[in-house]
């Protein structure tokens, strides 16, 4: 088939098109003589291309919660024997899936013009790739796109690319998928802080007493917080986080759980009542959240100094070695970048430590969370899960007076410093140290004798 353009009163033919005999130009132009323009299409000068495609992405899976950055970088081919007419990248993208842009950061990829159009509720995108893609040309590029609109419906996302062109014959490439699967992700650090690391001890401010009316009176407080951080990019609807501490150890008090704060959708019950002896607490702008399990009231013994100590060679006061109290807590939804905090109030059981004298202890408590439930139809592939270790040590300070002489020190070696002088200098008068002779005093005394001496003679 020939078609032909009218060129100063010429036809000249081009595959394709559709035109008028020789010598019949348009009316007012005159006559007219064709010429026919041979292409490389082969021996019956049709051109047929034959397209390829090849598609590859910088991810293999979207995360739900994620806006999904995505990449396409795309190899467009012809190999056939002519050129594809108004060739064009044909993209159908999925409802979730927006357009953002060609990629420019490689300088090898090509920059082509795209539009972003759409017919009913499909969206596409056309790039140009050449009027016309000539034979044997491979033309590589890359398309940016953003997925914020994953649905939990779906376990796959799928993108369709094809070339199109305007030729008669083998004007269209095989259809190639891009499947993105659809998975569910959350990176949950958790922080534990001890508020002191070190209690020093002797306390400053406590006396040993009968009655304990005050939590200053049974010891120094001790603050440990527990924080748990979602940073997507899925929400969690639910975290199990158990927290274990010492108690004591053969009726000899460790640490007094005295209250909880929480704060985000926690809920937390406990084997033991907090604050069981009732002692008065510092107001606290937070509430405290009710617990379960009350226990009998705790009243701190003094050890008998005719049995065995039961902390003799334990250092490192753990849940394996000691007994410990539980508490464990319910964490709702997080969103992203959502967090929910827990803090245990306690005190240091004082006079436990106090009868034990220069004795180093740790004190340590562990904490362990477990994501148990996400919002979502589609099951993680893994669940995080964690734990940590909050150390507190127990450290003795010399009393200062340790290093400070006696008075009665000072003055005795005062005196004995005194009688020591005087005998040194009593000792340096009996060897004749004081009584020495002037060596001027016999020169003189010499030289008035030699010339008397020499006048006689």
């Amino acid at each position: 088939m020939w078609n032909r353009v009218f060129l100063s009163g010429y036809s000249v033919s081009k595959p394709g098109w559709t035109g008028r005999a020789s010598g019949e130009g348009p009316i007012g132009w005159g006559p007219y003589k064709s010429a026919q323009i041979q292409l490389d299409c082969g021996e019956d000068n049709i051109c047929v291309p034959d397209l390829k495609l090849a598609v590859y992405g910088d991810r293999e899976a979207v995360y739900l919660g994620d806006d999904n950055p995505l990449a396409l970088t795309f190899n467009a081919r012809n190999q056939g024997e002519g050129g594809a007419y108004e060739a064009e990248l044909h993209v159908t993208l999925p409802p979730e899936a927006d357009y953002s842009g060609i990629a420019r950061s490689n300088a090898s990829l090509s920059q082509l013009a795209c539009s972003y159009e759409a017919e009913n509720l499909t969206r596409f995108l056309l790039c140009d790739l050449g009027n016309p893609m000539k034979s044997g040309a491979s033309i590589w590029a890359g398309l940016r796109f953003t997925l914020p609109r994953l649905k939990d419906t779906h376990k796959t996302v799928q993108f369709e690319l094809q070339i199109r062109s305007k030729n008669e014959i083998n004007s269209q490439s095989d259809v190639v998928p891009f499947n993105l699967e659809v998975a569910v992700k959350v990176f949950l650090p958790s922080c534990s802080v001890s508020r002191p690391e070190k209690v020093l001890f002797p306390p400053p401010d406590w006396r040993a007493s009968q009655s304990l009316r005050e939590e200053k009176d049974v010891g120094p407080e001790i603050q440990h917080v527990y924080e748990l951080v979602n940073n997507g990019p899925s929400s969690i609807s639910q975290t199990s986080l158990e927290v274990s501490c010492p108690l004591r150890v053969q009726g000899h008090g460790l640490l007094y759980p005295l209250e909880l704060l929480t704060q985000g959708p926690v809920s937390c019950s406990s084997n033991h009542t907090l604050n069981a002896l009732k002692l008065k607490v510092l107001p606290r702008m937070t509430e405290t959240p009710a617990l379960l399990a009350p226990i009998p009231k705790h009243r701190v013994q003094r050890r008998d100094l005719y049995r065995r100590d039961p902390l003799a060679g334990l250092s490192n006061l753990s849940c394996g070695a000691v007994e410990c109290w539980q508490m464990l807590c319910s964490v709702g939804l997080l969103e992203r970048g959502a967090s929910a905090i827990v803090s245990v109030r306690s005190c240091l059981w004082a006079e436990t430590f106090a009868e034990r004298a220069y004795k180093q202890f740790f004190l340590e408590c562990t904490v362990e969370y477990r994501v148990e439930k996400m919002p979502y139809s589609i099951t993680p592939k893994s669940k995080p899960w964690g734990s940590k270790k909050v150390t507190n040590a127990v450290v003795w300070n010399k009393p200062e007076h340790q290093y400070l002489v006696p008075v009665w020190i000072i003055i005795l070696a005062i005196l004995a410093g005194l009688l020591l002088l005087s005998l040194l200098i009593y000792l340096l008068y009996k060897m004749g140290f004081f009584k020495r002779s002037d060596p001027y005093g016999t020169t003189m005394e010499k030289a008035e004798l030699r010339p008397q001496a020499s006048s006689e003679a």
